[in-house]
């Protein structure tokens, strides 16, 4: 091990959703780079789930885990995960937000089904819980890190049955609040970043098997390379905060909202965006990408530039 190794030693970690998954290699990971984890799995009756066998796990391997059940939108169950840490070791100083579920049998034309609300509970209210529960220990770490779990099909999905509604818009949701939750942790210091993940789990098992994708993911999109790089955005040497990763098979990169610069008229017509569409669309490459675009870090960023083509008016 070298003086800069990515450690977190004396770190303690809530990984939601942790006992299965993506969520149950970020636990073990964490763990074998020296954090104390606080593993959650989803609500049984019994109060009891496999989180229990991935602590002992852990635990056995000689490093340090607790297991503790309940869903994340249940507030009671959200602030008994913190106060697990806290009772445990005294402290928490990372909240991965990682529980989730999909349903890919709804189509977005026919939306909102019965299971809409659950997703919208699950990927956003559980998120917006556990950080309400975990802000005021976070507020006392050296180094507090929240890391939310999106997934590429915010981007847009075409499931068996059509276009998908309630996953892919529940996960479009935290767009919003990580960019928001960043802006409050700011002045504390609680950076609070977003990833893409793609790793071959039990769930994306489930709707893939048997298909030329699934021997494709199942050839390349190994866990590890997922996990190390949640471990360095939860970790003090990442200073981004408000941002967003994609990762997969070793793949990591950022992902931007961003705008072409545009059509600007002050007198603006129906006639001039259809005259000058191809302004409004974007300049493209040779390859039919977007090219000349600015970055959309927030409301300013966008305000300014509004800003500066008046003023050169």
């Amino acid at each position: 091990m070298t003086m800069n190794s990515i450690r977190f030693d004396g770190k303690v970690a809530l990984v939601t959703g942790g006992a299965k998954g993506i969520g149950l290699g970020i636990s073990h990971k964490l763990a074998e780079l020296g954090a104390k984890v606080v593993v959650n799995g989803n609500y049984r009756p019994s109060g009891h789930g496999p989180e229990d066998e991935v602590a002992a796990d852990i635990c056995a391997k000689g490093f340090e885990a607790v297991g503790v059940n309940g869903s994340v939108y249940d507030d009671d169950s959200a602030k008994a995960m913190v106060q697990k840490a806290i009772d445990t070791w005294g402290r928490l100083d990372i909240v991965v937000n990682n529980a989730g579920n999909a349903t890919h049998d709804d189509i977005a034309e026919l939306a909102p089904d019965e299971n809409f609300d659950q997703q919208i509970d699950v990927h956003v209210r559980g998120t917006f819980m556990v950080v309400r529960a975990a802000w005021p220990h976070l507020l006392r770490s050296d180094q507090p890190r929240i890391l939310n779990t999106s997934s590429a099909c915010a981007w847009g999905f075409e499931g068996p049955h059509g276009w998908n509604a309630n996953y892919a818009t529940a996960k479009s949701a935290l767009f919003g609040a990580t960019r928001q939750l960043a802006g409050s942790g700011r002045p504390h210091g609680i950076g609070v970043n977003m990833i893409f993940p793609r790793a071959l789990t039990p769930l994306v098992e489930e709707h893939i098997s048997g298909t030329p994708l699934h021997e494709w993911q199942l050839k390349h999109l190994e866990m590890d390379p997922l996990t190390s790089t949640v471990a360095f955005l939860v970790h003090s040497d990442c200073k981004a905060t408000g941002q967003f990763f994609t990762s997969a098979g070793g793949r990591v990169a950022r992902v931007v909202i961003a705008s072409p610069n545009g059509y600007w008229n002050p007198k603006l017509t129906p006639e001039d965006i259809r005259d000058n569409w191809s302004e409004v669309w974007g300049k493209q490459d040779a390859e039919g990408y977007m090219d000349e675009v600015f970055e959309l870090t927030d409301q300013e960023r966008e305000h300014q530039y509004l800003v500066k083509l008046f003023a050169g008016n």
